[in-house]
């Protein structure tokens, strides 16, 4: 597998941690950002703040990071690792997305947040950090630490990838999937972490303001064909909590005569409960939510809305998935944790 330094990149300085989520693009002029009307989501109290925010600009460069107890690495790999089929995908790419995303690649200048790939190899990053060969370091909160390693030292960290035959998309599909497509962009930022630091959580399903009725009828389907347990029974593979106004149950969702693709949770849940219980066949009209904002959730006074609780797909099977090129279904899988937004960027024209 082929990891690059990156050419030219930034740093932000601030000590301000933003979410994953937060931002995936930027312009940087003249080593400052320079976030304009281009962006919409952003008021312009926002980008003025943001704007004014130190950035630090290197070449040659990557990053070694220490998140609490978990290291990983931040690189540029070429999108013809990708074109080969070496970077492992398992999530279908929506072309609505892509093609937003497309018209933005030419509207910036800088990529903001890195694809998450997961690796098999484990590196021992903290023997690099321990030589002290870095350039310099930044204790950016309590539980972040970047190490920047330029030139010669880079390109070692670099060639620890050499021997790795396959790398998996943790997150980042549609960034990736865009990146390919464009004809001036040939590699991606990417955020590069083992097996062995990374968490697969679950990823919760809300059906909004359902009716009673409609409520009782999928109720009475789905103790007529599954088997159902009390509501204190513990998640495992294959089966689901449902609730519903305080009706709380268990279901076991049916075992198919299949390989593993087709007895994925999320692909059972899809097809045996959301669309032939609830008779809802366009899961992008569902809500998704996290562990915590499950608990915040519940908190809330929403009362006429189902909740479907997962249990998450182990990393055996998610890797046994991405190798048989087989495609889960959106919100399949969650990992964490995840490097944050508007942190390091990547300079791509």
């Amino acid at each position: 597998m082929e990891i690059n330094v990156l050419e030219k990149s930034f740093i932000n300085i601030s000590g301000d941690i933003y979410d994953s989520e937060f931002i995936n693009l930027v312009n940087i002029k003249d080593n400052k950002l320079a976030l304009d009307e281009r962006t919409l989501f952003l008021t312009q109290k926002d980008k003025d703040r943001l704007n004014i925010q130190p950035i630090k600009d290197y070449e040659d460069v990557m990053y070694i990071f220490k998140y609490r107890k978990v290291y990983g690495l931040i690189g540029d790999v070429p999108i013809k690792e990708y074109d080969s089929g070496r970077i492992k995908c398992h999530e279908l790419v929506l072309p609505d997305t892509v093609q937003g995303m497309l018209s933005n690649l030419h509207g910036y200048n800088c990529e903001a947040a890195p694809i998450l790939l997961a690796h098999k190899k484990k590196v021992d990053y903290k023997s690099y950090i321990d030589e002290m060969k870095y350039r310099e370091s930044y204790s950016l909160s309590e539980d972040l630490e970047i190490f920047v390693f330029c030139g010669e030292e880079a390109q070692k960290i670099a060639e620890e990838f050499v021997d790795e035959e396959s790398m998996y998309v943790a997150d980042g599909h549609h960034r990736l999937y865009t990146s390919s497509l464009s004809s001036f962009k040939n590699s991606v930022l990417s955020c590069l972490i083992s097996f062995e630091y990374l968490d697969i959580l679950p990823i919760h399903r809300v059906i909004a303001n359902v009716d009673a009725q409609l409520f009782e009828k999928a109720k009475d389907f789905i103790f007529k064909r599954f088997e159902v347990m009390p509501e204190e029974t513990p998640l495992s593979k294959g089966k689901i909590r449902i609730e519903y106004e305080g009706d709380r149950f268990v279901v076991n969702l049916i075992d198919l005569n299949s390989d593993d693709f087709c007895n994925n949770d999320i692909y059972r849940l899809n097809t045996q409960i959301i669309s032939q219980a609830f008779r809802i066949f366009d899961t992008g009209s569902l809500e998704y939510l996290s562990d915590a904002e499950l608990r915040k959730y519940k908190l809330s006074s929403r009362k006429k809305d189902v909740t479907i609780e997962t249990y998450p797909i182990v990393k055996e099977e998610f890797i046994e998935c991405a190798n048989k090129n087989s495609i889960m279904p959106p919100k399949s899988t969650c990992f964490f944790p995840k490097f944050p937004s508007f942190l390091i960027f990547k300079q791509y024209k």
